[in-house]
């Protein structure tokens, strides 16, 4: 009994001397991931795709991404991804929203402040490989009404542009309450704004092969469309349309 007891007291003296010596070691805390920079969005039709720089902590086991209306105020978690970037679906084409994105560790810890990065976008619907025929040779299906995605004639009150080659000209016209510009060897989906100046004096452009064209319809909505081929019969080419009234933005620029 009495090495026992004795045993016990030795082992609760050395414990204690652990402990007070133990007191005046730092204790490692894990910090919380650092704050997600390099947010940027890319429009898309009926979707968004945002995209963000890695994390430099190395337990970094996902990011959240948050959405809201506007740019201040409660942002709402739409989902997760593992990698740096996400595609939002449920958006609506015309409707303007705001991202933020946040990084989580291993430990489940994620960081104190969301993006600072004022990241919003608007996606817009678009399309590839439409054609239009020669105004002076087939007027029916010469023109192109962007809200509708459909063919229409010159004359028609709905038509934003129209196609026309004569004499080796070739030419895209707008009616006289539309603006059209050449934004020259650009890909399409580098044209992310539309400039407020710089249209056509005279309502007609060439249509060059490769080249991408900024308009700017009737009822205030922002377009752009580029050429992949013409010829005395037809022109192709890609667009995009901006349905939200009086907003330039046609597409975020891919940081290369």
């Amino acid at each position: 009994m009495i090495r026992t007891a004795t045993r016990v007291l030795a082992l609760s003296i050395a414990l204690l001397a652990v402990g007070c010596h133990d007191s005046n070691k730092v204790t490692n805390v894990d910090p919380l991931p650092a704050r997600v920079d390099g947010v940027y969005s890319v429009t898309g039709d009926g979707e968004v795709t945002i995209y963000w720089r890695p994390n430099q902590d190395n337990d970094i086991d996902h990011y959240k991404i948050y959405r809201n209306s506007a740019p201040t105020g409660t942002f709402s978690l739409i989902g997760t991804s593992t990698s740096t970037s996400f595609v939002d679906t449920h958006v609506t084409n015309g409707v303007t929203y705001y991202y933020a994105v946040s990084a989580v560790d291993l430990a489940g810890q994620e960081s104190a402040e969301l993006s600072f990065e004022n990241v919003f976008d608007t996606p817009r619907p678009e399309g590839f490989g439409a054609t239009i025929t020669n105004t002076f040779s087939a007027d029916s299906i010469s023109g192109w009404d962007f809200s509708a995605r459909a063919r229409r004639s010159s004359l028609d009150p709905s038509t934003d542009i129209y196609y026309g080659a004569q004499n080796g000209h070739f030419i895209v016209y707008v009616p006289i309450d539309t603006e059209i510009q050449d934004a020259g060897y650009v890909p399409l989906r580098d044209v992310d704004f539309a400039p407020p100046s710089g249209w056509s004096a005279d309502g007609q452009v060439e249509a060059i092969v490769g080249h991408s064209y900024i308009v700017l319809t009737r009822d205030n909505h922002y377009a752009k469309f580029e050429v992949q081929a013409r010829s005395s019969a037809s022109m192709l080419f890609d667009w995009a349309y901006q349905i939200d009234p009086n907003n330039p933005e046609l597409t975020r620029r891919v940081p290369k």
